[in-house]
């Protein structure tokens, strides 16, 4: 099967990425397309490592390098492959190569789990073997087919008429490619995997739901219908995490964006988010986001210089 570093499929689409950021102003775009779910990343330079929640979406890389930490697994991808994920996952990422004349190009569609399974359900198909096997985030290898997907649906753009009625269909379409690749199985593991992988998606829900609240295993294991070590290794095998690691790094996230917000102190903060601790909560932030909470909160509003 080509993929994307093959000649005709990369030129074509880059041709038609490259004309649609031609009228936007040179710099760094996140395009929010009249599509909702389809947005168009454009980067011109190399970025530091951001930290935040990944949506289920997957991300097509047209042009550029990019690298993300999913617990301790470093996925690097370039041209020719997505990353998928099908439920939130706390991630860390960057993008390694990007310049002014070769921009960092990336075409991401948002997905919703109860949109794949209820699709999978009409058109009858078949689960991918092997999904217990395979992690929640995944980088694939994308296909001719799916490049002629992602051709037309960046031409359908300039027909706002037909966007409501094609753009679905187009969607689907990049559902069907998805599922039916080999990188199927870990897409739909959250949907439509075995007794196992539905309890570990009830596990993940509830910890990004409860956060805040201490976390025992074995209730959590017995809410799901697991054993804890059968929790543990699921959790682990999908996540690449085990579940404290998980809910750590939620906590840590929801942090973030309530420091943003500068009307609460660290310590509030730290209480809000499920810590007992404010100096285990300031330790562990700045394991994991390179800066004390006052430091990376008043960087991320421009006041101070990069650490």
């Amino acid at each position: 099967m080509n993929t994307l570093s093959d000649p005709p499929a990369r030129a074509g689409l880059l041709r038609e990425v490259q004309r649609h950021f031609s009228s936007y102003a040179t710099g760094d775009d996140d395009i929010r397309t009249a599509l909702p779910w389809f947005t168009m990343i454009r980067r011109s330079a190399p970025t530091a490592v951001g930290s935040g929640m990944l949506q289920p979406s997957m991300c097509l890389i047209v042009q550029g390098e990019k690298e993300m930490l999913v617990g301790e697994q470093v996925l690097r991808y370039g041209p020719g492959h997505y990353v998928q994920a099908g439920v939130a996952m706390p991630v860390s990422g960057r993008i390694v190569h990007a310049t002014t004349a070769e921009p960092y190009y990336g075409l991401r569609v948002d997905l919703d789990p109860k949109e794949i399974a209820a699709f999978m359900l009409e058109m009858a198909l078949p689960h991918a073997a092997g999904a217990e096997d395979r992690p929640i985030v995944s980088v694939e290898p994308a296909g001719q087919d799916l490049m002629d997907a992602f051709l037309r649906l960046i031409r359908l753009l300039d027909q706002p008429a037909d966007l409501p009625v094609l753009g679905r269909l187009l969607k689907q379409e990049i559902l069907y490619r998805l599922i039916m690749s080999a990188g199927g199985a870990s897409l739909i593991r959250t949907v439509a995997g075995g007794q196992r992988e539905r309890a570990v998606s009830r596990a993940i829900s509830w910890i990004r739901t409860h956060y805040d609240e201490p976390l025992r295993i074995a209730d959590l294991a017995a809410s799901v219908r697991l054993s804890p070590s059968v929790l543990h290794r699921g959790f682990k095998a999908a996540t690449v995490m085990s579940p404290l690691q998980y809910q750590k790094q939620v906590r840590l996230l929801e942090a973030r964006r309530l420091l943003m917000s500068g009307t609460r102190e660290a310590a509030t903060v730290a209480y809000q988010v499920g810590y007992e601790s404010p100096s285990q909560f300031s330790r562990e932030y700045r394991r994991l986001f390179g800066a004390t909470p006052l430091q990376d909160a008043q960087l991320l509003r421009g006041h101070l210089p990069e650490p």
